[in-house]
């Protein structure tokens, strides 16, 4: 098994959506999928198709709940496993990060929970960073994906926070999301990052700026499903395969040659 977390730097960067597409894409690949939603905002699962935000989640575990923090799962249709992070308020919010703040390990502790497969997957769409959340996850995951959208203001954080986000234990990608093509800025921004970052660190497969994504998830479906030959749909289900043939080489022992 192993872990991926996925985050950001900015709000609105797509990392929840993106999340929730790998989960399915890679489900529809015949890997086993657990996908947790490590972010107080509570909103995969309405990505993955439940009718309201789940009430309850691994938060109240974090709040001192008996329950343990796996229990209040959901099945997706496409056989991922969502575990929601359950809706709380501004004060239980505090307290969970409080918490992730005194227990730093928490998350790598729930998540050795789970009993996968060698071939198996867990997603965690965390907070942005800086966070408790996201500092946890990047700290136990085999790879880290930063998704930014190409802006000025996103690429610079991403590039003047880029060695805390390479303090975990495991690979880092950033995943340029919502590109426009036609505009000058967003090239000019995305050369500034990747000259700080480095060319091994930039996935070379870009995820294209599409109204029909939103569109689609409003209908409770997938673009890759109304709209298979689209830009986006290609884009996703190419950042899809860059995943899955990292977790066979993770698996063989061999991630190192794709970084």
């Amino acid at each position: 098994m192993k872990t991926i977390a996925l985050t950001s730097t900015t709000g609105g960067a797509g990392r929840t959506t993106l999340a929730a597409a790998l989960a399915v894409l890679l489900a529809r690949r015949g890997r086993p999928v657990v996908a947790v939603e490590f972010d107080a905002q509570n909103l995969m699962g309405a990505t993955l198709g439940l009718d309201t935000l789940a009430e309850h989640g691994l938060a109240h575990s974090l709040l001192g709940g008996a329950e343990p923090w796996h229990a209040h799962t959901w099945r997706n249709a496409d056989g991922v496993l969502f575990v929601p992070y359950g809706q709380v308020d501004a004060a239980g919010a505090a307290a969970c990060d409080a918490r992730l703040v005194a227990d730093p390990v928490w998350l790598s502790r729930a998540l050795g929970e789970i009993a996968l497969p060698a071939d198996g997957v867990v997603l965690v769409d965390t907070a942005r960073y800086p966070s408790p959340q996201a500092e946890q996850a990047i700290r136990c995951a085999d790879l880290a994906l930063v998704v930014v959208p190409p802006e000025p203001v996103a690429c610079a954080t991403t590039a003047a926070r880029l060695g805390a986000l390479r303090a975990g234990r495991g690979a880092l990608q950033i995943v340029v999301n919502r590109l426009n093509p036609a505009r000058d800025m967003q090239r000019d921004a995305l050369a500034m990052l990747r000259a700080v970052a480095g060319p091994a660190s930039m996935l070379e497969q870009r995820i294209h700026v599409d109204a029909a994504v939103p569109e689609a998830l409003a209908r409770g479906s997938w673009i890759f499903d109304d709209a298979p030959y689209s830009q986006a749909s290609h884009d996703l289900n190419g950042v899809a395969n860059w995943v899955d043939t990292w977790l066979t080489a993770a698996v063989a022992g061999r991630a190192g040659a794709m970084r």
